[in-house]
């Protein structure tokens, strides 16, 4: 994919409703590549569900371990955004993945933040199948100071 072929992201609502939000989750492309909708959001904590697999099942019926990581990654950084200041771009430094049993679309998605510092958040993210029980737990950081800070939007 060329420079000009990248998708120009809508812009954070800093202040915004939970509605603003959720559109705004909704629109990354990102999410709109995996099937991901937020349905609920609040500062520090949101939910976010999955219809279907956006790549073919894996060998035992399941969605794909590297797309629930993804989606769970997506999760991460959409919550961390609630909680961070105006203009700051979090970014991952780091993200456990514990897969438990197959996840079995369609999957929601539950993340929380468990503590916001001037410089990084920590995050813990329940994946839930379809029967609602827990199929992946996933602990990330997400740094919200060095080059984050530095991006600008196109």
């Amino acid at each position: 994919m060329t420079r000009a072929q990248v998708p120009v992201e809508p812009a954070a609502p800093y202040g915004g409703s939970a509605a603003q939000w959720r559109e705004y989750s909704d629109a990354l492309a990102a999410s709109e590549a995996m099937g991901l909708r937020c349905t609920e959001i609040e500062p520090g904590r949101a939910r976010f569900a999955v219809a279907d697999s956006v790549w073919p099942l894996n060998p035992a019926g399941a969605v794909h371990g590297g797309l629930v990581a993804a989606l769970a990654d997506q999760a991460l950084g959409m919550v961390t955004m609630t909680v961070v200041g105006e203009g700051q771009k979090p970014a991952t430094a780091s993200m456990t993945v514990e897969y438990q049993r197959p996840a079995r679309a369609p999957l929601t998605l539950e993340a929380e933040v468990s503590k916001a510092g001037r410089t990084l958040v920590f995050v813990s993210v329940l994946v839930r199948d379809r029967d609602g029980k827990v199929c992946t737990k996933v602990t990330g950081t997400s740094v919200v100071d060095g080059t984050s800070r530095r991006m600008t939007t196109p």
